[in-house]
């Protein structure tokens, strides 16, 4: 398990760690943990400037050593809950019984598709009809509903709120559906019990964006994951699907994105 300090330091970005760091009286930080802040990785340069939502206020809301978008439990910069998937936001995820684009911020638009859509037969019948019912009947979704959601949908996730994440602790990662597990702590995945609080999915990759990997072939960090997870041949240096530009911040992005698990995504204009 990392040492909560260094994980927070991590979770910060170089720029920020270090200012962290100097105010705690340290003058050098070991980042990535090889006994030498020599090389330590460089963060983005842009500055955090502070919103009006939990999840792009520039603060770590619920002490969990994750800032804004580097928080898996934060859809977008509209989400105004650090703390857990819901996103307090009125109007938004309002039936459990069907699904939408998980980071526009609302409930309807072009994507609507059943709930078990994203689930196996058992936990669907398993939720007593909170989930609809079986068979689903509307899983199927046109070209406008990916055109309307996959700029805004981060890495790992699929464009309904099915996500790769990853237990910061113990590096195990699983695909959950972050609608039907407001409650759900990424480090609780993986240990006995989890399944009630995170709930599994199954991801409609076709409108994604874009893979992330338990043990990564590539650069692309899953959600919960920092730089140190990825493999020896990335340096510590992410990547992000489809060329996209890698961040620490929103200010490392262009005007109109938002820093979502240290790739810029498009934001709901």
């Amino acid at each position: 398990m990392l040492d909560p300090l260094r994980y927070r330091l991590l979770s910060l970005g170089a720029a920020a760690a270090m200012a962290l760091a100097a105010s705690c009286g340290a003058e050098e930080v070991d980042l990535d943990g090889d006994g030498s802040p020599a090389g330590d990785r460089d963060g983005g340069g842009g500055e955090c400037t502070p919103g009006t939502t939990e999840c792009n206020n520039c603060v770590d809301d619920d002490g969990d050593g994750y800032i804004d978008g580097l928080d898996p439990h934060c859809a977008g910069p509209l989400d105004d809950d650090e703390a857990t998937f819901a996103t307090d936001i009125p109007g938004d995820n309002v039936d459990p019984k069907k699904q939408d684009c998980f980071f526009d911020g609302d409930s309807g638009g072009s994507c609507q598709i059943d709930t078990c859509c994203l689930l196996t037969q058992e936990q669907c019948e398993a939720g007593g009809g909170t989930y609809g019912s079986w068979p689903p009947s509307d899983c199927d979704f046109d070209q406008a509903c990916v055109d309307e959601c996959v700029d805004l949908t981060p890495p790992g996730c699929d464009c309904f709120g099915c996500c790769t994440i990853c237990n910061p602790a113990t590096g195990e990662c699983a695909d959950i559906l972050s609608m039907a597990s407001p409650t759900c702590d990424p480090v609780d995945i993986g240990t006995p019990g989890a399944q009630d609080e995170c709930v599994t999915c199954i991801k409609l990759e076709s409108c994604s964006g874009g893979a992330c990997q338990e043990e990564p072939s590539g650069c692309v960090l899953c959600p919960g994951q920092l730089e140190e997870d990825l493999p020896p041949e990335c340096n510590e240096v992410n990547e992000c699907p489809s060329g996209g530009t890698p961040c620490d911040t929103s200010g490392d992005c262009a005007d109109g994105e938002y820093c979502s698990h240290r790739c810029c995504i498009a934001v709901v204009e």
